[in-house]
This record gives C-alpha cells, sequence and structure tokens, in this order.
C-alpha cells in the first residue's frame, strides 16, 4: 500500500526554496539582464529555481527587506549635535560698534529610553519586512508548484489518451478482421472509428489545455515561451512522522508575520511612553562683543514643559494596536492549527483513494479488457463489451492521474504549514 509514511513525494524542494528565499529577503541581488532558456526536461526543484531567481515581485519584496534593515544602523545613534552662529547689533542706526557674535553648539540628551524604543521599532520594521517577505515568497512559490502539477497532469493525461486511441486502434482493426471474415456486421467497424474519431477530438482539447498550462508555468519566472521540453514528476521520498506537524507551525511565514507584527506594535508602546518624557538640549559656546571689547562664554540648558499634550492618546493608541495584534497573532494559530488538522485528514484520504484506483481498480479493469479483446477475436465477447470496459480502463487512468495530482497539491499543503523537518535543506536538517 502506498501508506501515509510514502506519501512525501519529493516537494522538499519547495521548502528548500522558500528557506533559500527568507534567507536572501534581506541581500537581493541584481537580477540577471537576461531570463534563462530551459530546453530540457523541467523538474520542480528547476522550476522554484527560476521562479525564485527571476520574480520581480520576490526580488522588489527582498529590496523592501533592505531598505528597512539599513534604517536600523540610523536609529541606533544619538541625534546629530546642533551649530548655531548669529550676528546682532549691526547696521541701521546702531551701526557697527554694537555687535555681538555668537557661536554654540547644542546637543539633545533624550531621556526615557528614546533611542532604544526607536532602534527597537526599526528593527521590529524589519522583521515584519522579512516575514512579509517570506509570505509573498511562499505565495509566489506556492502558485508556481501548482501550475507544475497542472501542467504535469495535463502532460500525464495527453500521454494517456494516446495510449487510448492506440487501444481503440485494436479494437478497429479487430472489428474489421471479424467483419471481412463475415463474423460481425459493418456497424462494429463504424461504432470503433466514431470511438477513435471522438478520442482524437478530445486529445486534441487536451493539447491545447496543456500549452496554455506550459505557458502559465514559464510566466511564472517571467519567460514568454515554454522553451522546457516536459515535465518530470517528482521521485518518493519519506518525509517522516507526521504526528509532530502541529509543533513545527511557529516556522510559517503567517506566523511570523503575526509575531513581527505583534513586536512592532509593543516597540511602539515603548516609543510613545518614551515620547512622554521630555528630551534634555544642553548648550554651550563663546560671544564677541565689539562694544567692550571682548569675548565670553555661554552655556544653556532647553526643557520642553508637556502643559498641552503630554501624549497620553498615542500611549493609548499605542496599547490598543498591541492588544490587537496580540489577538490576531492567536486567532493566526488556531487557523493553523486547524489548518494542519485538515491538511493531514485531506493527504490521508488522497493517499487512500491513490492506492484503491492505483492497487485495486486498475489492475481488474485492466485484467477484463485483455479477456474481452481475447474473447472479441475469437467470437466470445460483444464489441460493445469491449469498447464499455476499454472506456472504464482510460477513465481510469485519467483518474489515477487526477489523484496523484491532488495527493502532491496535499502534499504541498501540508508541507506549506509546517516546513521543516525532513523538507528543510540537508544542511539545515
Amino acid at each position: 500500500m502506498f501508506s501515509i509514511t510514502r506519501a512525501g513525494y519529493c516537494f522538499a524542494t519547495i521548502v528548500v526554496a522558500f528557506t533559500a528565499f527568507d534567507a536572501t529577503a534581506s541581500a537581493a541581488s541584481t537580477p540577471p539582464d537576461t531570463l534563462a532558456v530551459v530546453s530540457d526536461p523541467l523538474t520542480l526543484d528547476g522550476a522554484l529555481a527560476l521562479v525564485s531567481r527571476y520574480e520581480l515581485k520576490l526580488r522588489a519584496a527582498g529590496l523592501r527587506a533592505e531598505a528597512a534593515q539599513a534604517r536600523i544602523s540610523d536609529a541606533r545613534r544619538r541625534p546629530n549635535p546642533i551649530l548655531s552662529a548669529t550676528e546682532e547689533n549691526f547696521g541701521g542706526q546702531i551701526g557697527g560698534s554694537h555687535r555681538e557674535a555668537t557661536l554654540s553648539i547644542g546637543q539633545a540628551i533624550e531621556l526615557g529610553g528614546d533611542r532604544g524604543a526607536r532602534t527597537a521599532t526599526a528593527q521590529a520594521e524589519h522583521g515584519l519586512a522579512t516575514a512579509e517577505a517570506g509570505l509573498l515568497g511562499r505565495e509566489v512559490l506556492t502558485q508556481a508548484a501548482e501550475r507544475f502539477i497542472a501542467a504535469w497532469s495535463l502532460q500525464s493525461h495527453l500521454a494517456r489518451l494516446r495510449e487510448g486511441e492506440a487501444l481503440t486502434e485494436q479494437a478497429v482493426r479487430a472489428a474489421t478482421e471479424r467483419f471481412q471474415a463475415g463474423a460481425s456486421p459493418r456497424l462494429e467497424v463504424l461504432r470503433a472509428q466514431s470511438r477513435a474519431t471522438t478520442q482524437a477530438v478530445e486529445r486534441q482539447r487536451v493539447e491545447s489545455d496543456l500549452a496554455v498550462a506550459r505557458q502559465d508555468l514559464a510566466l511564472s519566472w517571467g519567460a514568454v515561451t515554454a522553451s522546457f521540453d516536459s515535465l518530470i514528476s517528482p521521485e518518493p521520498a519519506l518525509p517522516g512522522d507526521i504526528a509532530d506537524w502541529r509543533s513545527r507551525l511557529p516556522s510559517h511565514p503567517e506566523q511570523a508575520r503575526a509575531s513581527a507584527t505583534e513586536a512592532l506594535a509593543a516597540a511602539r508602546v515603548r516609543a510613545a511612553s518614551a515620547d512622554r518624557i521630555p528630551d534634555l538640549t544642553l548648550s554651550g559656546g563663546v560671544r564677541r562683543l565689539e562694544e567692550i571689547p571682548g569675548t565670553g562664554f555661554l552655556v544653556g540648558v532647553e526643557v520642553p514643559l508637556p502643559l498641552w499634550n503630554q501624549g497620553n492618546g498615542d500611549l493609548t493608541a499605542a496599547r490598543r494596536e498591541l492588544e490587537a495584534s496580540v489577538a490576531e497573532r492567536r486567532a493566526t494559530e488556531q487557523r493553523l492549527r486547524v489548518a494542519v488538522a485538515t491538511a493531514t485528514e485531506r493527504l490521508r484520504a488522497t493517499v487512500a483513494a491513490y492506492d484503491t484506483l492505483r492497487l485495486h481498480v486498475r489492475p481488474a479493469r485492466q485484467q477484463i479488457v485483455d479477456e474481452l479483446l481475447r474473447g472479441y477475436r475469437a467470437g466470445r465477447s460483444s464489441f460493445i463489451d469491449l469498447v464499455a470496459e476499454q472506456s472504464n480502463l482510460l477513465e481510469t487512468d485519467l483518474a489515477i492521474i487526477d489523484a496523484q495530482a491532488d495527493l502532491w497539491r496535499a502534499q504541498v499543503r501540508l508541507q506549506l504549514l509546517t516546513g521543516t523537518g525532513p523538507f528543510t535543506p540537508k544542511e539545515a536538517r
């Protein structure tokens, strides 16, 4: 049986691509000038690698994370000193004998932890930008994986339809032989030929759908033509026990974004609290008097008086935002836990359906078709029964392809929710 333990087809490449994008979200490189031309058979990891390299939305998200990181270094620094120079009492009726020249420098002394709050806010903004970049990367790569599966499914459908046409040609030849031998009416030949024509029409429709699906897949990395040869399905892999997958939810980008949003709200509460404590500005300098003449020193202290606005509203608003972000994070945790349970059950169901079709239904119908074809040639079976069972066999094969695609989608869904364990890069295991 194709048990749940062996249900994990090699979608490790998906999470590898997610991890690689998250790791480089704040270190985006210059995009290449031209797109790579893929002419060989394309694997899933190859498709995701192309998306990670050439998708412009991913690069934009990485650049925004870089911008947020660059702001952290400035947030750690003290305010710049202020240099002031004035020239007074010159010109007009005073003349030039009473001139006063002053040169001073002032430095703001931040009280209440402004610099720490500012740094925490910048770091939280970078964390949020990185989480959003990771979430966008997850969405883009998930879409690419879905397009790959859809195109592979149509490609497999087309191959099986062509095999079905070959079986129908066998039926046409058998009907023709029996008609020429006088053992069956010409009507059976016409029925077989009609069925062959119907199958040809269906094959042409699938060929058209496959061409569109291949183009959609190529557009995932910005290519205007689908130059790759064919799509290669992933090989079986062992995902391990799924019992502990719920404990891996913190690695999910939605959870990371919710936590980053909460951290940013907490930093803003800290900043609002620090803003309520006025900063102290110390200044000192020299003054030159022409009237005496002589030079003296001066010092000054400036402190804002919080009489009309003490920042209570900003602090209250920041606290409410923090409470809202905490509630949203908890809601995200609950939703993801339910999603894991749903995805796990979906995987079990798709594995069971795939096992039943592949191991029981398909062999039985193949045996029936073989017996009917031998019996028809020997005059023991009717043509209608043969055609009906050939149709059933073809439908079963197409259903197996759809079941396999559904199983891969279910596997992708579960891996997107967990993204660790055997689905992490080898160097991180």
